[in-house]
């Protein structure tokens, strides 16, 4: 009887779950994953190789980079060296675009979604100036997960993951390279750090621990050598500064520095001018670029002895109230 009942269970089972089957399809592919799969590259024969000249125009101002043998500037900046990560990105994104995500394909809906004239209007030009992207990068999505592009010889509007404006407008940040210093950490040698209290010299010894030489000879915490060295070998600046004379930057005759001499002979200064709104004047020794940096920024690097030395617990000093009973002598 009782096996007589699993067997018809065991049919209604199964029978339930090819309805589900037919029905529900749950291995069918979405909508959404049909979409997806099908869709195609907005500029299908990109290649970043063979651009040359990039042109952005955000907020009325249009920023130019050009391509120096391999290399970028940004041209409209007195060919300064661009930051070339970020260009990176942007051709990555380009080559992202598809047309998956339709939104709209009225040209009234352009101002909404800020992919007319009021949104960042990109062109990538190759050999003999030939166009061979020109796209407008609009507003956020909702979510802001987002944002809005458009191909510039089309009405079609696309969702494209990311934050595109802060990939494609650099603002203020400028798309010149960040950077001051990029150097091999594990090859300096000795530190010095001047400041107007003091100056500081440390030295890596023969078994490979830095040691402090000047105010004092005295061990070091090596963790707090090694971030220091970390900042200062892959320092970049927190903002550009105005073109004035160096005098305005207390950079004339600056009173903190630091130097890491490397093993290969050569040397990396950053000099300290005064502080404004926050942040730090700062200078290369071998540069006339002037940049600026946070206060925290700063305090990294012009480190004081006193959070450089090796703090050592004293020995623990013998109880004087320890009678000889409790050192271990047998009582009588």
């Amino acid at each position: 009887m009782k096996n007589r009942q699993l067997q018809v269970l065991g049919g209604i089972f199964v029978l339930l779950l090819l309805v589900v089957l037919i029905f529900e399809n749950p291995f069918k592919k979405s909508e959404y994953q049909k979409k997806i799969e099908a869709a195609t590259a907005l500029f299908p024969n990109f290649d970043k190789e063979q651009v040359t000249r990039i042109e952005i125009i955000a907020i009325g101002q249009t920023s130019t980079l050009m391509k120096q043998d391999d290399s970028w500037v940004v041209a409209s900046m007195d060919n300064y060296p661009a930051d070339t990560e970020s260009v990176d990105e942007l051709f990555t994104k380009v080559a992202e675009f598809d047309n998956a995500n339709l939104v709209s394909d009225n040209p009234k809906n352009q101002a909404e979604f800020q992919v007319d004239n009021t949104g960042i209007e990109t062109k990538l030009l190759g050999a003999n100036d030939t166009v061979l992207v020109h796209l407008f990068v609009g507003k956020n999505t909702p979510g802001f997960l987002s944002s809005y592009v458009r191909v510039a010889d089309s009405n079609d509007v696309y969702t494209a993951q990311g934050y595109l404006q802060g990939v494609f407008d650099k603002s203020t940040r400028t798309w010149k390279d960040r950077t001051i210093f990029k150097f091999n950490k594990g090859i300096a040698t000795q530190i010095n750090i001047t400041s107007p209290d003091e100056t500081v010299e440390l030295r890596l010894d023969a078994e490979n621990k830095w040691q402090m030489l000047q105010p004092v000879s005295a061990a070091v915490n090596q963790n707090e050598v090694d971030n220091l060295l970390n900042a200062f070998s892959e320092l970049k600046t927190d903002d550009f500064a105005e073109e004035k004379e160096l005098t305005e930057y207390g950079l004339d005759a600056p009173t903190s520095s630091i130097t890491a001499i490397l093993n290969d002979g050569t040397t990396a200064t950053l000099h300290v001018g005064k502080e404004e709104g926050g942040k730090l004047y700062v200078k290369r020794e071998d540069k006339a670029s002037v940049f600026m940096l946070f206060k925290s920024n700063v305090d990294n690097l012009i480190k004081k002895s006193e959070k450089l030395i090796e703090n050592v617990p004293p020995p623990q000093a013998e109880d004087e109230n320890t009678t000889p009973a409790e050192e271990g002598n047998p009582t009588e």
